[in-house]
């Protein structure tokens, strides 16, 4: 998101140093500074930025205030990273989490906005090359159109060419007019995968100068298939309706929450559910055209929560770092697929007392 500030917040990416081992947590917190000294960690990766954009930027870093930790971090050569709403955004490890442990089939994904962000590719590719880069630029996320893959059209013609000095032509020779049979290859891709997809394409394509355009594509998301790169969350159906009593015992089991906001009247049965973690006030109303009976989120605000059960959509608000214990999960996972080391914290910012 264009609000959003992701990806090396701390740290020099260029460090030969081992890492050890990584923190992950959703904020940076003390204790996962602390934790990460301890073990002789050199990465935090945090799910909300530790540094957020402002229309002045970042004034200080002082040992002292809200950038202690910043300072703390980058003195100890801790880098930290955030991984937040392109965790959210590209993630589908999490929807396939939550609709299995609450048990219900995944149709889509919830859109926050009436048009979805696609991009169209168009490459002129020679005859030859052709399968190698729709395999490559599909791989990268490109051609998902619902529930189908490696959506692409290609029209066969004629392409002209001459190199000029310094030149290295793939085909034909440097000063000569080549004509070459070449493929007119189009597909779509969520527009945040830009710089993947046309790396693939950069990687696979077997031309010095590669003649490609872009386009903005204006449409509707499509209603089912779970697409990298494009919406957040995830709806889908229980195989019959199920028990609200039961909904909110998986829903405790699955997310480690003891109590949650619930809108009033709860729904007797929910057939289909929706799930956007964090703040998902502006999901809401994709959740009522989706057809979800309930909706659960991590906050969602008293008069969102209010016109949505007035409309028939209940909403279930688990409080928004509990609603995102699915990135600690998927995080730990994907150190332990890169042979990293990962202590995992969910320390509070926030608790209930009476």
């Amino acid at each position: 998101m264009k609000w959003d500030n992701v990806g090396l917040l701390v740290g020099d990416s260029r460090a030969k140093a081992k890492l050890g081992g990584a923190v992950v947590s959703i904020d940076l917190t003390a204790e996962s500074v602390a934790t990460a000294k301890r073990l002789g960690y050199r990465l935090i990766v945090n799910h909300h930025p530790c540094i957020f954009p402002s229309s002045k930027g970042l004034a200080r870093v002082t040992a002292s205030g809200a950038s202690a930790l910043v300072f703390e971090a980058a003195r100890a050569g801790i880098a930290v990273v955030a991984t937040h709403t392109n965790f959210d955004v590209s993630a589908l490890e999490v929807p396939a989490a939550v609709s299995k442990a609450l048990g219900f089939a995944p149709i889509g994904r919830l859109f926050d906005e009436p048009e979805a962000s696609f991009t169209k590719l168009v490459v002129f590719v020679p005859k030859t090359h052709v399968e190698k880069v729709r395999d490559a630029i599909c791989a990268a996320g490109a051609g998902k159109i619902g529930r189908y893959d490696t959506c692409t059209f290609g029209l066969e013609g004629e392409g002209t060419f001459r190199g000029g000095e310094g030149t290295r032509p793939f085909l034909g020779v440097q000063g000569k007019l080549e004509r070459a049979r070449e493929v007119r290859l189009e597909t779509v891709f969520p527009r945040g995968l830009k710089k993947r997809v046309l790396a693939a394409m950069r990687e696979s394509h077997p031309y010095e100068e590669i003649a490609y355009d872009l386009y903005r594509v204006e449409q509707e998301p499509g209603a089912v298939g779970l697409v990298s790169g494009l919406g957040m969350g995830v709806y889908g159906d229980f195989p019959k309706p199920v028990p609200y009593a039961e909904v909110l015992r998986r829903v405790k089991r699955a997310f480690g929450v003891r109590g949650f906001l619930q809108t009033e009247p709860a729904p007797k049965t929910v057939k289909r559910i929706g799930f956007v973690p964090g703040k998902g006030s502006s999901f809401v109303r994709g959740a009522g055209l989706a057809g979800c009976d309930l909706f659960i989120t991590g906050e969602a605000g008293y008069h969102v929560a209010r016109e949505s059960a007035l409309n028939g959509v209940a909403i279930m608000e688990l409080g928004h770092r509990e609603s995102e214990v699915f990135f600690l999960r998927t995080v730990e996972g994907w150190c332990r697929e890169w042979g990293l080391r990962a202590k995992v914290l969910n320390t509070p910012i926030q608790s209930v007392r009476t």
